[in-house]
């Protein structure tokens, strides 16, 4: 049998495990899942394959169809690259602010 002093203790350090660990695995799953499921729609891999090859789009291959493709492809790595920074960015602060809050919290009440 446990002793009963023990209990708060548990579950202060099973609180401090929670809050400094599962909880900031959890928000950086799902700014991964995010990404996945980003990458999965606007294929970044793909486009930037096609892009460096200079690949015309719709089956244009006149030196306009390359040059337009060339151009909207050039636009989607660009504007793709940007999501992924905001998304990995917004993440991270996440988690950051998460993990600081606690002192926040404390220093706010000191003063």
């Amino acid at each position: 049998m446990e002793q009963a002093w023990l209990i708060p203790i548990k579950e202060s350090i099973n609180f401090i495990v929670w809050w400094g660990k599962e909880v900031p695995c959890t928000i950086l799953r799902f700014t991964k899942e995010l990404l996945l499921s980003f990458e999965s729609n606007l294929q970044f891999w793909a486009n930037l394959k096609l892009w460096l090859t200079i690949e015309p789009m719709f089956g244009d291959y006149t030196w306009s169809g390359r040059t337009i493709g060339f151009l909207i492809r050039g636009l989607r790595v660009f504007v793709t690259i940007i999501v992924y920074l905001l998304i990995l960015i917004s993440g991270g602060l996440v988690t950051l602010v998460w993990l600081i809050l606690p002192f926040l919290l404390i220093f706010k009440t000191l003063f």
